[in-house]
């Protein structure tokens, strides 16, 4: 077999393949006994017609398409690993010459990940892991936090709405262009005795909760603002509005003291064991900031070192996996991805185009780790798969095969094991600190 390599534009390999006439010859006898079974053929009982009558009565054509399809078959995986071509999309195979007694040659044309370049590694690898030291005011922030987090709401009643309050109002909101000259208004679009709200939560509409600052308990006060622009609402982006409020309750975070106390709340003997979890947790966290940051950097550089074409199938199916996450999270938030798409005014081929810079970034950051991973040897093992497949059972709470069986009925193993390949690749451009050569 001979293969021959052309690249051509959008990551189309074309693979041209010759085949050896007696590999055809071959093939046309295995074509014939696989098909002379299936036709009747005037005085032979079925399948034992001789070939030259086969041919006289059903035709030749039909053996060379049967044995051109056995050669593709046979060689078309054998002629992409000798040309060193990894497809990522469906191949499209052209019979460019069939002849018994002539070479077979058939062309594939498929898109397939670049070959890339990325140069020595150890100038980037000399680079040092810089970790932040934990300061006393990061431990002290985090303890404060997790304070918060216990903190039990007591009502307020002699002092005004402070940041931080929860708060219940008496809430009616009217359209300015609702507003009429006589004075009289109508319907409000918001009409709620109950309207609950975390003042600094900026989980209100942007404007309303600083305004709320202030304001006393059973004191009707009189709120103007001004709907943004990017509100989910489409009917009220940009609309001039007056809030007629009555704060009816409020309620404010007694923040514990950070002591022995509070330490046992949580599971702690002591607050000095707290704060040494706390602090470990901090130095953890800040360890993996670190590395994050590091990696971010060398891979920035042999992105701008790199060049290389990304396949246009790589990238739509990044652009499916940013979909795929945005639905997830606005399923969280009971939002349809229509109502996402009304509130900024966009069609879905609109904010597919807005994902494609982002999606190209991520692709060719994986092609090149994926190339780190070639040059450094590094690899992922069976065992490793397995015990991967084997987390993911637990946490769907099924049995191991059972989720073995899943990924290989979608084709989804080879994609795992490329995810953990992409990991480690990652963990070694991240972790790895290479001397630097002293000079002189």
């Amino acid at each position: 077999m001979d293969v021959a390599l052309t690249q051509l534009p959008n990551a189309v390999a074309k693979v041209s393949v010759t085949i050896e006439p007696q590999d055809v010859h071959q093939a046309m006898d295995r074509a014939f006994k696989s098909m002379v079974g299936r036709y009747n053929i005037p005085g032979f009982r079925r399948g034992k017609a001789p070939r030259k009558i086969f041919e006289r009565y059903v035709g030749r054509d039909i053996l060379f398409k049967e044995a051109a399809q056995q050669l593709v078959d046979n060689y078309y995986l054998a002629a992409l690993k000798q040309a060193e071509v990894e497809p990522v999309s469906e191949p499209r195979i052209k019979v460019v010459s069939m002849d018994e007694d002539q070479p077979f040659q058939f062309d594939i044309e498929v898109e397939s990940k670049p070959h890339v370049e990325i140069g020595p590694l150890d100038e980037f690898l000399t680079e040092p892991l810089e970790v932040q030291e934990v300061t006393e005011e990061d431990l002290n922030r985090e303890l404060e936090a997790v304070a918060k987090s216990q903190a039990q709401l007591v009502p307020v009643e002699d002092e005004p709405v402070s940041m931080g309050d929860h708060v219940v109002l008496n809430l009616k909101g009217y359209l300015a262009d609702n507003e009429e000259e006589d004075g009289e208004t109508a319907e409000p679009f918001v009409d709620d005795d109950e309207y609950a709200v975390e003042v600094g939560s900026g989980m209100a509409v942007e404007g309303l909760e600083t305004q709320l600052i202030g304001l006393k308990l059973r004191e009707p006060q009189t709120v103007q603002l001004t709907y943004p622009e990017n509100h989910p609402a489409v009917d009220l982006q940009g609309k001039s509005v007056r809030f007629e409020i009555t704060v009816t309750d409020i309620k404010r975070p007694d923040v514990p003291p950070v002591d022995d106390e509070l330490a046992k709340t949580l599971g702690y003997e002591s607050e000095q064991e707290l704060r040494e979890t706390i602090e470990a947790r901090l130095k953890d966290r800040k360890a993996q900031e670190a590395l994050r940051d590091r990696l971010a950097n060398i891979l920035g550089k042999l992105k701008a070192r790199a060049s290389f074409t990304l396949p246009p199938v790589l990238v739509d199916r990044a652009i499916q996996n940013q979909l795929q996450e945005l639905n997830n999270m606005l399923r969280q938030m009971e939002v349809s991805i229509d109502s996402y798409l009304e509130s900024r005014r966009m069609s879905l081929d609109q904010l597919r185009e807005d994902m494609r810079p982002q999606a190209e970034e991520r692709v060719k950051e994986e092609l090149i780790l994926e190339a780190v991973a070639r040059d450094q040897n590094i690899t992922v093992t069976d065992e490793e798969v397995t015990d991967s497949i084997a987390s993911m059972a637990a946490v769907y709470g099924q049995p191991v095969e059972q989720m073995m069986q899943i990924l290989r009925s979608n084709r989804d193993v080879e994609t795992l094991r490329n995810a953990l390949l992409i990991a480690k690749a990652s963990e070694h451009l991240a972790s790895t600190v290479v001397p630097a050569v002293q000079q002189g």
